[in-house]
């Protein structure tokens, strides 16, 4: 729904709420004038109503607020190094005539080095990560109802493990483990495996699809609840916005999480650094 719909939508469902919880006029005879409904029932109902409203208007307000937040964009010492270290390519690979001719007739085009897309918003989009369910939205990952009501759940279980957030300019609400599993497999060549570069670390400009952001960090997931959260970002902090992104990101990280359904631990979520 559009915001000025979803507020209007809001609106009406809290006047209904009103006029319901408000005594009902009587003619003069002392009946009460159209339908009614026992009290007890009458006020349930616009109880019920009002909160469905309140929920629905502080969802739109939130839309708002992604508006007014500041826009952090990606650190640009970041892709630098994230260059050197070869996690992104700045340039395209030399392709002899004949693997291109053997690639095409293959694949029908030619087959891209896997972890080194050329720029963040393809390599987001790389099978291990948005397929293969290590970028997952997180409004559609919370359960609503059962014993797993308010959790986070990832492979069809509550998660349980440090994940990094974004909160995009659009305000788009996404977590990601922040390592790949690895599977060994059989007919690997043991002695082949470079494991110091098998371990492919996301950062949060993949999440957020090389653009800005207006929060970003790590959580801590436990029982599908939120434990821990921060603000930690490599990506978008620099030294002179680390205050401003710091405060900010906690708000927005709360808000998002509370709008979602996501539930924090017993005790409440604590603002931690990842190690500490």
């Amino acid at each position: 729904m559009r915001i000025k719909f979803r507020q209007l939508v809001g609106i009406i469902l809290m006047i209904v709420g009103v006029v319901l919880i408000v005594p009902l006029p009587s003619d003069v005879t002392g009946a009460a004038v159209g339908v009614s409904f026992p009290t007890g029932v009458r006020t349930l109902v616009a109880l019920t109503i009002m909160i469905i409203a309140v929920a629905i208007l502080m969802t739109g307000n939130l839309e708002e607020k992604v508006k007014h937040w500041k826009r952090f964009p990606v650190n640009k010492d970041s892709i630098v190094e994230d260059m050197e270290q070869e996690y992104l390519s700045s340039k395209q690979y030399d392709v002899t005539p004949l693997q291109e001719k053997i690639e095409k007739s293959v694949k029908g085009s030619l087959i891209e080095e896997p972890n080194k897309r050329s720029t963040y918003e393809a390599q987001f989009y790389e099978g291990h990560a948005a397929q293969g369910g290590r970028v997952i939205d997180v409004e559609s990952h919370i359960a609503h109802e059962g014993s797993k009501k308010g959790k986070l759940i990832h492979f069809g279980q509550p998660a349980n493990a440090w994940y990094v957030w974004i909160v995009d300019e659009e305000g788009n609400f996404i977590v990601a483990n922040r390592q790949t599993f690895q599977h060994d497999m059989p007919q690997m060549n043991k002695e082949k495996i470079d494991n110091m570069r098998r371990p492919h670390k996301l950062p949060h400009s993949t999440l957020a699809r090389g653009k800005s952001v207006v929060g970003a960090g790590e959580v801590l997931v436990e029982g599908g609840f939120i434990k821990a959260y921060n603000t930690a970002s490599g990506h978008y902090i620099e030294l002179r916005d680390v205050d401003a992104f710091n405060n900010q990101g906690k708000e927005v990280f709360l808000q998002f999480a509370h709008a979602s359904g996501w539930k924090e631990a017993k005790g409440g979520a604590e603002y931690r650094i990842k190690g500490e």
